[in-house]
């Protein structure tokens, strides 16, 4: 399976380099897109690049909020 990265905006890793790891390097996150989708166990290496799994396809600019995903 591809896997593609984003690197996320300032503002997205300064908000999850303050919260808990899920694991070491990595935080599994929910995606709330701008149209109301949300994408949940996204996994985000050292708080700064999502990672997509095969056919995901993603903008930076449909990200309207990330979030830890909650166990």
């Amino acid at each position: 399976m591809k896997t593609k990265t984003i690197k996320l905006p300032e503002s997205f890793v300064n908000k999850l380099v303050n919260l808990p790891e899920s694991g070491m390097g990595y935080q599994l996150v929910k995606i709330i897109l701008r149209s109301g989708k949300v994408l949940h166990q996204q996994k985000v290496i050292n708080s700064e690049y999502l990672l997509l799994e095969g056919n995901q396809d993603l903008v930076v600019i449909d990200i309207k909020n990330i979030d830890l995903e909650s166990s």
